[in-house]
């Protein structure tokens, strides 16, 4: 999900993020552009690794010039560059791949454009264990591990570890695979050598600090000495209307044929070939309770067999709850216009029920540099606050309008 807002004038598209727990509170990563009354500036945002944001840069001395900026974090340095219009404004897309204080400076002809810096957060993760409802005892079975960045473009990067819940480690993968921009798989191989239920569940380590670290729901599958003909692989919580992967696996040395899945005895696929013994649906779960998932299998030399699994769906998943309360402002709502002066700034605090951070983004007369929101000049600015959300909540998202009026004139003595 990108964060990026085009201004009506093109010359801007910024995010900032407002952490709970005092990152914003405490100003980190940049102050108000210098602004309103300033020839130049260099306008970044607060962000989060994987999420495009944009920097802005002022520099009415380079119209019609290439130009180029420059970023650092520690030793990792890169350059950008952007073409500055007509109304001496510039913009360019950056999605940041590490978390720390980053620093962005004009350089070249607009080197007097200043420097700035940004405060770069890691993207929260959660993780979904897919273990089949009857494993066998003695041989490999291959479980299923993803990890999901909720919002951005980059998928996480590390390992998972499959263990008993509260008990010894099994076996650690790295994430190999991809399932879309921003979700990382990896296979889980595990010879049980019991039988009876095993609660386990995945756990996820960052390859780096981009990432935080989650751990999955637990899983409860039956391990059996029997070889199972086909088993049911499925996330252990499901969402009413959220989508998610139903799959069906052949017991070792069952031949390839095909399977239906089914939804109380009814199907909710039509015939789909397995391919090394796996087949896979798409499927979004259409109401909430306690429901019998299936799955059949016809193959070759009259093989055939079924699996069912008792799951209880639970109701659809609400947005993310956001709050944002400047310090020196009451508690922003959608509903009440807030109005501020020209040239004037305010810090922006954001918190979220997920307890994720709060992203903004700007459109119109506004910049928001760090977490800092300044009025450019008279008009309407929309400031839009989004959240990653988590397993159990989607992304939130809140605009509010913000009028800019003209200062008071002086009175002349």
């Amino acid at each position: 999900m990108s964060l990026l807002v085009r201004r009506s004038r093109g010359i801007r598209v910024t995010a900032a993020v407002a952490v709970a727990g005092g990152l914003v509170a405490a100003g980190i990563g940049g102050a108000a552009p210098a602004s309103a009354a300033s020839n130049s500036f260099i306008a970044a945002p607060n962000g989060m690794v994987g999420v495009p944001e944009t920097i802005t840069v002022k520099a009415p001395s380079a119209v019609g010039q290439v130009v180029t900026i420059g970023l650092q974090l520690g030793p990792a340095s890169q350059t950008l560059q952007t073409t500055i219009g007509s109304n001496g404004f510039g913009s360019v897309t950056w999605t940041p791949t590490g978390a720390g204080a980053w620093s962005i400076n004009g350089l070249g002809a607009i080197a007097s454009a200043g420097a700035t810096s940004t405060t770069v957060v890691p993207m929260p993760t959660y993780t979904v264990l897919l273990a089949q409802n009857q494993l066998q005892q003695g041989v490999t079975n291959n479980l299923l591990g993803a990890v999901v960045a909720p919002i951005g473009t980059l998928a996480p990067t590390g390992s998972l570890s499959l263990a008993i819940a509260n008990g010894g480690g099994i076996v650690s993968a790295p994430l190999s695979g991809q399932f879309g921009g921003n979700i990382a798989t990896a296979t889980l191989p595990w010879n049980p050598g019991f039988s009876g239920a095993a609660p386990i569940q995945a756990t996820y380590a960052p390859a780096s600090g981009g990432q935080l670290a989650s751990i999955s729901a637990i899983s409860q599958p039956n391990i059996t000495t029997a070889v199972p003909t086909v088993a049911l692989r499925w996330p252990e919580t499901l969402y009413v209307g959220t989508s998610t992967v139903l799959q069906a696996l052949l017991g070792q040395g069952i031949p390839d044929g095909s399977v239906a899945f089914l939804m109380d005895g009814a199907g909710i696929s039509a015939s789909i070939p397995t391919v090394n013994g796996v087949a896979s649906f798409q499927w979004t779960p259409p109401t909430s309770g306690v429901h019998t998932l299936g799955v059949s299998f016809s193959g070759a030399k009259n093989v055939s067999g079924s699996s069912f699994q008792s799951i209880n769906i639970l109701q659809a998943r609400t947005a993310d709850n956001i709050t944002v309360n400047p310090p020196t402002q009451p508690v922003w709502t959608v509903a009440q216009p807030i109005v501020m002066l020209a040239g004037a700034s305010v810090t922006l605090v954001g918190t979220s029920t997920s307890g994720t951070p709060v992203l903004f983004s700007e459109q119109g007369p506004c910049a928001i540099a760090g977490a800092v929101l300044t009025a450019l000049s008279a008009g309407q600015c929309q400031v839009t606050a989004i959240t990653p959300g988590n397993a159990t909540l989607t992304p939130g998202s809140e605009t509010y309008t913000i009028t800019v009026q003209n200062p008071p004139r002086k009175k002349k003595s």
